[in-house]
């Protein structure tokens, strides 16, 4: 009996370490991991590949690489979840901050923490930080954000006798613009002096800078849909005044218009003030040999309902693992590393302020004209959360908008804005039955 007890044990013990072996030789395999982002320009592709080169060096010895994939903007988001039906997702995606908990909610998005190290929260701002949170759940982690200023050119304002001190309320940003065109129709390749929806600015900007917090009565707790609400119609106001100025046929010379690098609108001096993100500073560094154009930057004054004091939207976007993806755990740490060690090399390059708390301490940075200006603004500049059940709520405001600023089917902003919360309101109601809620 001792002797069949002595083989079964040593059987098992076989067994045992026949089994360890195959899962050290598993764990020592090779892993390569794929990583999606839409950064294709000759402005961006590059900092990206440095970053990709930067960890496969730092992870070589333990066999963790990463393929960088450019995926255009427009398809990203498609992409992702047919991958994630599909059951083979990529291991990091770079999708927009502000529907994090919706990727959480339809199990789009990994939980990962279970992967993260245990200092990985106190590297990040913590109102960046609670927006990658859902639940009990972290489901990527913060990369970058933004806020969106007025880029002005100097030499413009000067022969038009427009100086950037006067223009302190929406009033004297409109009389700054008459004046502008005054002076400058017909000179050069000049077409107009701002038109809202050229750049990237748009409604989500100018309403936060009347004091709304956009589509929901709350920018982190989206519950009560109000659009239609007096600060949103009044900025919609705002931005139709330019429609019916400019009218159509300007709007279409300025999107024919419109090329990349020194050719863009403002750099080629064909608008005299222009919408951008901070990291526009960036494009301008580029191009600005070739363009000489001597710029200042300031923020869209407070509009009428804002009690004087100005806000802007601030958009960004996130490290996500998708659903589903073979290894959680090596993404996890690509995903950890894009938003610390890269996010410094990022927004050193690129002049973009990073949710990552150190990569936004780089001296550098502030050697860059109008970046003070844009630290300054940050401090009111609000991300927005989409309404877990709103999913399209932003393409009915983008339909209400253009129906003022594009095709300029209507002059009724109230009517417009009443129009698409009513939608937003229906959606939400037949997403969240779909959802037994």
């Amino acid at each position: 009996m001792k002797n069949v007890s002595r083989l079964i044990a040593l059987v098992l013990s076989l067994i045992m370490l026949a089994s360890l072996c195959s899962f050290a030789s598993a764990e020592s395999e090779p892993v390569t991991l794929r990583f999606w982002a839409h950064w294709g320009s000759e402005q961006r592709r590059p900092t990206i590949n440095k970053i990709c080169e930067m960890f496969n060096e730092k992870y070589a010895d333990q066999g963790i690489q990463v393929e960088y994939v450019y995926v255009p903007y427009g398809d990203i988001e498609t992409k992702m979840l047919a991958s994630v039906t599909a059951k083979n997702p990529p291991s990091v995606v770079i999708t927009a901050i502000e529907d994090v908990a919706n990727k959480a909610m339809r199990n789009q998005a990994e939980n990962i923490a279970p992967y993260l190290a245990e200092d990985t929260q106190s590297k990040f701002y913590s109102k960046y930080w609670d927006m990658v949170t859902w639940k009990d759940g972290v489901y990527a982690i913060p990369f970058n954000t933004d806020t969106r200023l007025i880029y002005y050119n100097k030499a413009m304002f000067e022969t038009a006798g427009v100086s950037v001190d006067e223009i302190v309320d929406w009033a004297s940003f409109q009389n700054a613009c008459v004046k502008l065109d005054e002076a400058l129709n017909g000179q050069g390749d000049y077409i107009a002096a701002f038109y809202p929806t050229i750049g990237n600015f748009g409604f989500d900007t100018i309403a936060l800078a009347n004091g709304s917090n956009g589509i929901y009565d709350s920018n982190t707790d989206p519950q009560e849909v109000v659009l239609d609400r007096k600060e949103n119609v009044e900025a919609l106001e705002f931005m139709m005044w330019f429609a019916q100025r400019y009218g159509q046929d300007t709007l279409n010379a300025l999107d024919s218009a419109n090329a990349g690098g020194s050719q863009d609108l403002f750099l080629s001096g064909k608008v005299a003030m222009f919408g951008q993100t901070c990291n526009y500073l960036a494009t301008i560094a580029k191009y600005n040999d070739e363009a000489k154009v001597d710029y200042g930057v300031f923020p869209l004054p407070a509009g009428p309902s804002a009690n004087g004091v100005t806000g802007a939207w601030g958009g960004g976007f996130v490290c996500t693992v998708p659903y589903g993806t073979k290894h959680p755990a090596e993404a996890t740490l690509l995903a950890e590393f894009l938003a610390t060690e890269g996010a410094a090399v990022w927004g050193a390059e690129q002049l973009d302020v990073m949710c990552a708390i150190e990569a936004n301490e780089n001296p550098v940075l502030g050697s860059y004209y109008g970046w003070d200006t844009v630290l300054d603004l940050m401090n009111y500049t609000k991300g927005t959360r989409r309404h877990i059940y709103g999913n399209n709520a932003g393409n009915y405001v983008n339909d209400a908008v253009n129906k003022i600023m594009k095709t300029f089917e209507s002059t009724d902003c109230q009517g417009v804005l009443t129009e698409a919360a009513e939608k937003i309101k229906k959606s939400i109601e037949e997403e969240a039955f779909i959802f037994g809620e």
